[in-house]
């Protein structure tokens, strides 16, 4: 049936996202898919041409969607949309604000297919169907789409071995930090990770993630990072740690530091979690990475707070880590949200008194706000804000250079999306979905422009 192309809206913050699908089609489809990455606002005017050239249901528009970028590129990415549908392009959503919004991204943002979870395999399976004049919307699971004015929710896509797909795209050279876990146990209620990759730990091979390195370094990447949601918990099948393969892992890359490349570990783009750091670990950490900086991911000074959150740690855990890691020579940043639902000014105090307990011990301050994000249990909170004496105290500690982060553009950032889910453009429940379609008198995609019509962003 020849090949098809393939347009991805692309921007720094979905660049590993897409890089990882890129790579997975490079494996799977081979040169059947000619692959575009292009900033979104270019999106428009690429699609006329290829349209032109491959003829119409033979090009895919691609966007990788995440609930705090969608303020800002809202009105681009229904650009897009319009305009593939306009010259008989397709266009597919994923990403975990698409698994978290599915009604949204179908309905309000008007893409034809969201693909919902882990993406490589269904994705390819769709884009195959297309190629050889099936029928994409055979996929199961992982796709969702809109048939006959009803809504079609297979479910969740799942790589189950992590192994059988690249960690980046070798061929069109978009590297990035190698992911060696996906998934976790803990479903924070705030966080999309658990909600929207599962609750179970699935790593990458510490033989694979060494593959994957060789090619990197071989084509001159020297920085080596890690993307999971807990470091020292690679490896691990649940909450419970195990150093064992964190320690293999570590071994096998000291090969690499030694040819002049540089290990970051627990840095960023990961944290650790403070019920897994101790002697042994700081220790571990000391002799195997080049960053002196760990990122422990705390969320509140408050176990009140922190039981409500299911974090799954407490308090004394984040101190024991703090001590451990300053005393193995590390500098320490704790994470912590403020404007939380359901939290008190108890909490609020607790949690001060916390954070000055943490800085006298020599870690610093990484401050968030709250954001609900749909697909998880906090989806219809408040959004988050930082009230009275709390902005005041933040500030002071930020003047001392004991705190730094975006808390004040995260603020207006959750009022925005909180504002796009009220509006009805984030819609989360198919209840909402229907109420919608009622209040519009049907199915009329993208209705995001209604919505938003006298709205600016």
């Amino acid at each position: 049936m020849g090949s098809i192309a393939l347009v991805f809206g692309y921007g720094r913050r979905v660049k590993y996202s897409v890089n990882v699908l890129v790579g997975a089609i490079e494996q799977e489809l081979g040169d059947t898919v000619n692959v575009f990455v292009t900033p979104l606002r270019t999106v428009p005017e690429l699609l006329v041409n290829l349209v032109e050239e491959y003829g119409r249901g033979r090009v895919i528009y691609g966007q990788t969607l995440i609930t705090p970028e969608l303020p800002k590129v809202i009105n681009d990415v229904i650009k897009a949309v319009i305009a593939a549908r306009k010259v008989g392009a397709i266009p597919v959503a994923g990403g975990p604000h698409a698994t978290g919004d599915p009604y949204g991204t179908l309905l309000s943002l008007g893409f034809e297919y969201v693909f919902m979870g882990d993406s490589e395999e269904s994705f390819t399976r769709f884009l195959k169907e297309i190629i050889e004049g099936g029928d994409p919307k055979s996929v199961r699971p992982g796709l969702a789409y809109i048939e006959e004015e009803e809504f079609v929710i297979t479910g969740k896509g799942r790589v189950r071995d992590l192994d059988r797909f690249p960690a980046f795209a070798l061929k069109h050279r978009l590297f990035n930090p190698i992911e060696i876990t996906r998934g976790c146990p803990h479903a924070c209620k705030y966080c999309q990770v658990s909600y929207a990759f599962g609750v179970m730990y699935r790593h990458r091979s510490v033989d694979n993630i060494i593959h994957n390195i060789e090619l990197m370094v071989s084509n001159g990447i020297r920085d080596l990072r890690f993307i999971t949601p807990n470091a020292l918990g690679y490896g691990a099948q649940s909450n419970v740690r195990d150093l064992s393969k964190v320690a293999e892992l570590l071994r096998r890359l000291q090969k690499f530091r030694a040819g002049g490349s540089r290990v970051f570990f627990g840095a960023f783009p990961s944290e650790v979690r403070p019920e897994f750091v101790d002697k042994e670990a700081t220790l571990l950490l000391k002799k195997s990475v080049d960053n002196r900086r760990v990122i422990v991911g705390a969320q509140s000074g408050s176990n009140r707070m922190l039981e409500e959150l299911h974090r799954g740690h407490t308090v004394e855990d984040v101190t024991n880590a703090v001590v451990h890691l300053r005393k193995a020579g590390f500098d320490v940043d704790v994470d912590y949200i403020f404007g939380l639902p359901k939290e008190t000014e108890d909490d609020v105090r607790e949690t001060l008194k916390h954070i000055t307990e943490l800085i006298k011990l020599g870690a610093r301050v990484h401050a968030h706000v709250f954001l609900p994000l749909p697909g998880t249990p906090y989806s219809f909170e408040n959004p988050g804000r930082v009230r009275g004496g709390l902005r005041k105290e933040l500030f002071k500690l930020l003047g001392k250079g004991a705190m730094y982060g975006q808390w004040e553009a995260q603020e207006r950032l959750a009022a925005s999306v909180a504002r796009l889910r009220d509006l009805g453009v984030i819609i989360i429940t198919r209840k909402r979905a229907q109420e919608l379609i009622s209040r519009f008198g049907g199915i009329s995609v993208p209705l995001a422009p209604k919505i938003l019509r006298h709205i600016k962003w």
